[in-house]
C-alpha cells in the first residue's frame, strides 16, 4: 500500500491534506483519475487549496491536481472594507494612495466572480436610514484599494444581482430601476439604461422589483429580466444599445439567461412557465410548464438546445406527505427541439436534490433573491439560498454542498468555482465536489403514519390532454381547512389545483374498499357567489359533509358523501364589515342538528340537519360597550342531542356562553380564568360537563373544565402546552370522544402545533407546521389525526402505541 493510499484511508486532517497535496501533485492525469475517487471521499470542507495551488491558479496555471481541491477561504467582509486579504498570494502590494473603506456591517446583498478569482465584485446591504449599500470591486490575490462602482452615499437602494461579463471586463447591476455598467478594472461608467417609464419622477426600488441579469458565453449581450414589472429586455454589452424589449402584456419577468452568442433568450413566465425567444424578432419559439411552483434562476447550454430551470417544487416527495407545508428546492432540464419553423420546449425529469434540501423553502423571499444557475462543461449546477439553509446541486440532482445558513453566492462564468458570502468569503470548487461515481445519498428515513394521499389526478382540472395517470400536487398553495371521518373513511380539504386561477374548490376523497385501496377523488360542487371555504366538517354517521362559504352570497352547504349531491343551502346574512369574516361549523353528537358561529357579526345559528332550516338565532351583546376591540364568536359546540349551545365570546375578554335551544334562553356565562382566546369548544358525551381549550394570558395552551351551564366563575387553566404562541386564530379542534377525556388540536402560530390528550396529559402529536400552513383534522371518535399539506395528506392513528409525528 503506497503512502498517498495510507493517508487517504486515515482520519482527515490538515496536516495529512498537505501530505496528500504533495503526493498528488508528482502524479500524471491518468493517476489522478485513478485516485480521485478516494480522494473525493474526503469532506470537501476538509479539502482547502493550499496556497501554492492557490497562487498557481489565480495566475491562470491551473493543473490536474487543482481538480480535487474543495474550497478556499478567501477572507471576510471586513477584509472587503479595508481593501486585504488573510493570506496574499503575490507580493505585488498595490502601495497605491488607499480608498476611502466600505461599509458591510449589515452583510453582502450580491456578489459577482470572473474567471480565475482574482477579484470580486460585492454589493452591501443598505443602511436604510440614510444610505445605500456601496457597491465596490475586493482583490482576492493582494492588499490593494477598492475600486468603486457606487457609494452608498449616492442613492438610497441596494442591489441584489450583480454580473460581470465573461472577459471580466464589464460589471453591471441595477439600483433605483437604472440598469449601470462599469469598467470592472477602473470603475468608469460605461452606460446606464432606464427601462421604465417616469423613471426620473418615481424610484424602482430593487426590493420591489428584483432585476436579475446574464450575459451570452460570448460576453456580446446581456439580458436583463424585472420581477414585478414585467420587463424583459436584451442589450449590446459594450454600448448599452437595447437589441430587444419584450413588449409589455406578454407576461415576461426574469430571471432570463442567452445561449452563447445570445441569439436565443429564455426567461420566466406566469406559473413557473419558461418562455424561449428569438432576440431578433422577439417572436415566442416555444413555452414550456416546468412544474415549479416559481422559477428562481435558468442557465442555457452553449448550443441553446438545452435550459436549466431552478426553483421550488410541491408534491411528489411521499415520505413528506402531511409534514412538509413549502415548495423544496427543484430543477427541470428542458430541450428546445427545433424543426421545419417550429419550435418546442420538451420537459425532462424534475429533480429533487435529497438530504438537507428537504428544510429549506425555495419559494421564501431570500430563495427569490440568492437561486442561481450555471451551465458548464460537466452540465448545469444550481445554487440555492434560504432563510434557514443553502444547498449547492447538480443537473442529476446530487446535492453536493450544503450549509445551515442563509447566504449569497454567484458561480464563475466557466463554471469552475461557486463563491459563497456569508460574514466569510469561500470558493468552493465544482470538480472538487463531485460525489464519486456510484455514491448514492442515504434514503430518507421512514416516517410514522400511513400516506393517504401524495397527490391528486390532473384530470381534476379540466384540461385537455391530461392523462389519467398524470398527478398533480394535493395543492399548489397551501391547505388551510381539512375534516376526516372516523378511520379515514372520507377526507375533504380545499386546494388550489390550478396555478391560473385563484379558486379553491373542495375536495372530496373516499375509501370505499378500505384506506389499504385507491381513493375515489372527486370536486364538491361549487357555489355561486360563495367560493372561499371558511370551514367543513362531516357528520358523525360521516354520511354528510357541510362547508361554510363566504362571498357575495355567503351560506352554509350540506352534501352527501356518497355522490356529492347538494341536499341543501342555507343563506347567511352579509359579512361583517370590519376585517375577514370566519365561519365555524359544530355537529350535535347525534348529527340532528349543526351549530355555525359568525365571527365577524357575533351571532350563532343553529340549524336543523336534515333541511336546513332554523332553529335558533343568537346575537350576542357587547358586554364592554367601551373597549376598542368589537365583539367576535370564537368558537362553537352542541351538546349530544343538540338541546344546548355553547359559543366563546371576546371583546375586552374572553368568556363562554350557554343557551338553550328551544327557547335561545341564556342558561349560564363564564369567564374562565386567565383565559385570552378561545381554539375549541366541546361538552361532554353525556352532557355533564363541557371544555374550554385555548390560550392564557400568560400565552400556554390550555385546558378549562366548566359545568354545562358555564356557571363556574373560577375554573382554573390546565396548562397543555407551555409557551405555544397562538395570535388570534381560533381555527383549533376539540373533541370529547365516550370513554375517554378530550383531545386537542392547539393550532400554534409560529412554525408549530400540538395535539394534546387531557387523560394522560400529554401530548401525542408535535405537528411540524403553523396553523395557517396545513389542514389538521381529529376525527370525532378521537382515535384519527389527518393532517394535509401540498405534499399530501397523511394519517395518524391516536392509539395508547401508535406513532405520532415528530
Amino acid at each position: 500500500m503506497t503512502t498517498l493510499q495510507v493517508l487517504l484511508d486515515d482520519r482527515p486532517s490538515s496536516a495529512g491534506w498537505q501530505q496528500i497535496c504533495h503526493l498528488l501533485e508528482q502524479l500524471d492525469e491518468q493517476q489522478l483519475a485513478a485516485i480521485a475517487p478516494r480522494v473525493l471521499r474526503w469532506p470537501a470542507g476538509q479539502r482547502p487549496m493550499p496556497d501554492h495551488w492557490w497562487a498557481q491558479w489565480v495566475a491562470g496555471d491551473i493543473r490536474p491536481c487543482h481538480a480535487l481541491a474543495g474550497t478556499r477561504k478567501l477572507g471576510r467582509l471586513d477584509n472587503v472594507e479595508t481593501g486585504t486579504v488573510p493570506v496574499p498570494a503575490e507580493d505585488d502590494r498595490d502601495d497605491a494612495e488607499s480608498s476611502q473603506g466600505a461599509y458591510f456591517y449589515g452583510g453582502a446583498s450580491a456578489v459577482a466572480a470572473p474567471n480565475g478569482l482574482r477579484w470580486l465584485a460585492l454589493a452591501a446591504a443598505a443602511e436604510w436610514h440614510h444610505n445605500g449599500g456601496d457597491i465596490v470591486r475586493w482583490d482576492t490575490t493582494r492588499d490593494a484599494p477598492l475600486v468603486w462602482y457606487l457609494s452608498g452615499g449616492e442613492y438610497y437602494d441596494e442591489a441584489y444581482d450583480v454580473a460581470v461579463s465573461p472577459d471580466g471586463a464589464t460589471v453591471v447591476t441595477a439600483v433605483e430601476g437604472v440598469w449601470r455598467a462599469w469598467s470592472a478594472r477602473t470603475g468608469e461608467p460605461l452606460w446606464e439604461v432606464r427601462p421604465h417609464v417616469g423613471a426620473d419622477e418615481a424610484l424602482c426600488f430593487s426590493r420591489d422589483d428584483l432585476v436579475r441579469f446574464t450575459f451570452s458565453a460570448d460576453g456580446s449581450r446581456l439580458a436583463a429580466g424585472t420581477g414585478s414589472t414585467d420587463v424583459v429586455a436584451v442589450v449590446e454589452t459594450a454600448t448599452g444599445k437595447v437589441l430587444l424589449h419584450v413588449p409589455e402584456g406578454e407576461d415576461a419577468f426574469g430571471p432570463v439567461a442567452l445561449d452563447a452568442t445570445g441569439r436565443l433568450l429564455f426567461h420566466a413566465g406566469p406559473a413557473g412557465r419558461v418562455v424561449a425567444r428569438e432576440v431578433a424578432t422577439g417572436l415566442v419559439l416555444a413555452t414550456a410548464e416546468t412544474g415549479l411552483t416559481s422559477v428562481g434562476a435558468l442557465a442555457v447550454a452553449p448550443d441553446g438546445g438545452e435550459v436549466f430551470a431552478v426553483g421550488g417544487a410541491v408534491g411528489g416527495v411521499p415520505e413528506q406527505a402531511g409534514l412538509a407545508t413549502s415548495a423544496r428546492p427543484a430543477a427541470r432540464l428542458l430541450t428546445l427541439r427545433e424543426s421545419a419553423g417550429r419550435a418546442a420546449l420538451a420537459p425532462g425529469a424534475l429533480l429533487r436534490p435529497r438530504g438537507f434540501a428537504r428544510d429549506l423553502d425555495a419559494d421564501s423571499p431570500a430563495a427569490a433573491l440568492t437561486t442561481r444557475a450555471v451551465w458548464t462543461g460537466g452540465g448545469p449546477f444550481a445554487f440555492v439560498g434560504a432563510d434557514f439553509g443553502s444547498l449547492l446541486f447538480d443537473g442529476r440532482g446530487r446535492t453536493l454542498w450544503a450549509d445551515p445558513a442563509g447566504a449569497n453566492a454567484a458561480f464563475t462564468p466557466d463554471g469552475r468555482a461557486l463563491v459563497v458570502v456569508q460574514e466569510e468569503i469561500d470558493a468552493w470548487f465544482l470538480a472538487g465536489l463531485a460525489p464519486p461515481d456510484g455514491e448514492e445519498p442515504e434514503p430518507p428515513a421512514p416516517r410514522p403514519g400511513h400516506v393517504l394521499l401524495t397527490g391528486l389526478p390532473a384530470t381534476l382540472t379540466g384540461r385537455a390532454g391530461a392523462g389519467d395517470g398524470a398527478e398533480l400536487p394535493l395543492s399548489h398553495w397551501s391547505v388551510p381547512h381539512a375534516a376526516i371521518t372516523e378511520d379515514a373513511r372520507a377526507l375533504a380539504f380545499c386546494a388550489k389545483l390550478d396555478r391560473d386561477s385563484a379558486d379553491r374548490p373542495q375536495v372530496l376523497c373516499r375509501w370505499p374498499g378500505g384506506r389499504e385501496g385507491a381513493p375515489e377523488v372527486s370536486l364538491l360542487p361549487p357555489v355561486a357567489d360563495a367560493a372561499y371555504l371558511t370551514d367543513l366538517a362531516f357528520g358523525p354517521g360521516g354520511d354528510v359533509l357541510v362547508r361554510a362559504l363566504l362571498g357575495e352570497a355567503s351560506c352554509v352547504v350540506l352534501n352527501d358523501v356518497a355522490t356529492g349531491a347538494t341536499r341543501w343551502r342555507h343563506p347567511l346574512p352579509p359579512a361583517a364589515p370590519h376585517g375577514a369574516e370566519r365561519l365555524r361549523l359544530a355537529f350535535g353528537a347525534d348529527g340532528s342538528r349543526l351549530a355555525l358561529a359568525l365571527h365577524g357579526l357575533g351571532r350563532v345559528l343553529v340549524l336543523d340537519a336534515a333541511t336546513g332550516d332554523s332553529v335558533l338565532t343568537v346575537t350576542e351583546r357587547p358586554r364592554y360597550a367601551e373597549h376598542w376591540r368589537r365583539l367576535r364568536v370564537e368558537a362553537v359546540a352542541l351538546d349530544g342531542p343538540g338541546t344546548r349551545v355553547a359559543f366563546g365570546v371576546r371583546d375586552a375578554r374572553s368568556r363562554v356562553v350557554v343557551c338553550d335551544v328551544a327557547t335561545g334562553a341564556e342558561l349560564g356565562h363564564t369567564e374562565p380564568h386567565g383565559l385570552r382566546q378561545i381554539t375549541g369548544l366541546s361538552f361532554a358525551p353525556d352532557g355533564s360537563a363541557l371544555a374550554v381549550a385555548g390560550a392564557t394570558e400568560q400565552g400556554h395552551a390550555a385546558l378549562w373544565l366548566l359545568p354545562p351551564d358555564a356557571s363556574d366563575a373560577d375554573a382554573r387553566p390546565r396548562t397543555a402546552v407551555p409557551d405555544l404562541p397562538m395570535h388570534d386564530q381560533p381555527d383549533g379542534d376539540l373533541v370529547w370522544p365516550a370513554g375517554r377525556g378530550p383531545l386537542v388540536y392547539f393550532p400554534g402560530s409560529r412554525g408549530w402545533g400540538a395535539v394534546w390528550d387531557a387523560d394522560s396529559g400529554t401530548v401525542l402529536a408535535d405537528l411540524p407546521f403553523g396553523r395557517a400552513d396545513g389542514g389538521v383534522a381529529l376525527s370525532r371518535d378521537g382515535g384519527t389525526l389527518v393532517t394535509v399539506t401540498q405534499f399530501g395528506a397523511r394519517r395518524w392513528p391516536l392509539g395508547p402505541d401508535a406513532a405520532v409525528p415528530t
